[in-house]
């Protein structure tokens, strides 16, 4: 597992805007990065770590109300109602950030001013410190089943019982601080202690501390020579619950890179909308036009066709079709196609000729003159087997010849 860089930040009752940091591996272990200094040295040691912020735990507001619902929304509702009493500050203006309800139905929460946090996590971006996790040192510090665990860190003490939340105390006086906590002469029972200092705190509190012994069952003492962030750090590698939740959760995936991807949406977002509304625009103009042309169209084909009332006609292509199978009929089946037979059907060698032709209804009716009857007779079979329907009226003799009358019809009659 990747290596974590612990970050405290800000440093406990310091006057300027310092950091430390620890680099720890997966199980909490020092790699050998410490440094102290500012955020822009903390971001260069930062070197593509997981970062962890460890923040004052008396900027943060412990406590564990017993809350009947269950489940993380209806939880966070109900959080603030139910601490309402509890906090100096208004409610309004605190982040809550909640633990893993027991089975007591207690919950713990962590309270912090929202506009304090803002503030620390503002200054870490401007440095380019973005981090995954923001920890309370009070919750850092080991939690021991069998010990009571007290951290002197300058001018405050925190105070762990077996199982319980931590205390921020003032350390000044240590005695009063241990014996509000539960350490002294006034306790109920004897506890078993575990007091952790830098040697520099254990050279000015070492009498308060050593006071503890007649009025406690054990009392151990381990100094901590780089300090409390590597005890600290431990606990920020195994985790607690993060203070970054709800408006301050750490965003992944397409959540976490839409802010980056807003701009160029939005100019997408416009483009699409720009080449919509130009869409519509030539729909509606072509759509006009048209309208226009349809218009002009079936007045084109009421003068051609000679209809009175063109726009009753359901397709002027149909219209226009029919009148031209109704020429092309004319021109096969009528007088031209019978003609045309005719003329097909016509041998030099027999003498024959027309005397008169008249057309009326789709029947060709002619006078033909010629030798004698069967050359009629011959002409009419020729006519007929060009397709065209042929009957002869009758014949007269006239001279030495005879004059015949044919009728002829379409291929369609």
């Amino acid at each position: 597992m990747a290596e974590s860089l612990v970050l405290r930040y800000p440093l406990p009752a310091s006057t300027t805007d310092d950091a430390e940091w620890l680099a720890v591996d997966a199980g909490g272990a020092p790699t050998g990065v410490h440094g102290h200094g500012s955020l822009a040295a903390a971001a260069a040691a930062a070197g593509g770590r997981r970062l962890v912020l460890v923040v004052p735990g008396e900027d943060v507001a412990l406590s564990a109300p017993e809350l009947p619902a269950r489940g993380g929304a209806r939880l966070a509702k109900l959080v603030p109602f139910a601490l309402e009493e509890q906090l100096a500050a208004d409610v309004e203006s605190q982040h809550f950030a909640l633990g893993k309800q027991g089975e007591d139905r207690r919950v713990p929460v962590a309270a912090i001013e929202r506009g304090r946090l803002a503030g620390w996590l503002a200054r870490l971006a401007q440095a380019g410190l973005s981090p995954a996790a923001v920890y309370p040192d009070s919750l850092l510090t080991p939690d021991n089943p069998a010990h009571v665990v007290v951290l002197i860190d300058g001018g405050r003490v925190i105070v762990r019982r077996p199982g319980a939340l931590p205390l921020v105390l003032d350390a000044e006086p240590l005695g009063e601080a241990l014996a509000s906590a539960g350490l002294g002469p006034a306790a109920e029972s004897a506890a078993h202690v575990i007091v952790y200092a830098t040697p520099a705190d254990w050279e000015q509190q070492a009498p308060a501390v050593e006071a503890l012994r007649e009025s406690v069952a054990s009392l151990k003492v381990q100094l901590l020579a780089d300090g409390p962030l590597p005890l600290l750090a431990g606990g920020a590698a195994h985790g607690g619950w993060n203070l970054l939740q709800g408006e301050f959760a750490v965003r992944q995936g397409f959540a976490a890179e839409w802010p980056r991807w807003r701009p160029a949406a939005a100019v997408l977002g416009a483009f699409v909308a720009l080449h919509l509304a130009m869409l519509g625009v030539d729909y509606v103009r072509v759509r006009r036009e048209e309208t226009r042309v349809q218009a002009e169209l079936y007045a084109l084909a009421g003068s051609l066709l000679n209809i009175q009332n063109p726009s009753r006609l359901p397709s002027v292509r149909a219209a226009v079709e029919g009148r031209v199978r109704a020429a092309h009929a004319v021109l096969s089946d009528g007088l031209l196609g019978t003609l045309g037979a005719l003329a097909a059907a016509h041998d030099p060698t027999r003498d024959v000729k027309l005397e008169s032709v008249s057309y009326r209804d789709g029947t060709t009716q002619l006078t033909v003159d010629a030798p004698d009857v069967s050359t009629l007779e011959q002409l009419r079979e020729a006519v007929r087997s060009h397709g065209v329907g042929a009957e002869l009226l009758g014949a007269a003799q006239k001279d030495t010849r005879y004059q015949g009358r044919l009728e002829l019809k379409g291929r369609s009659r």
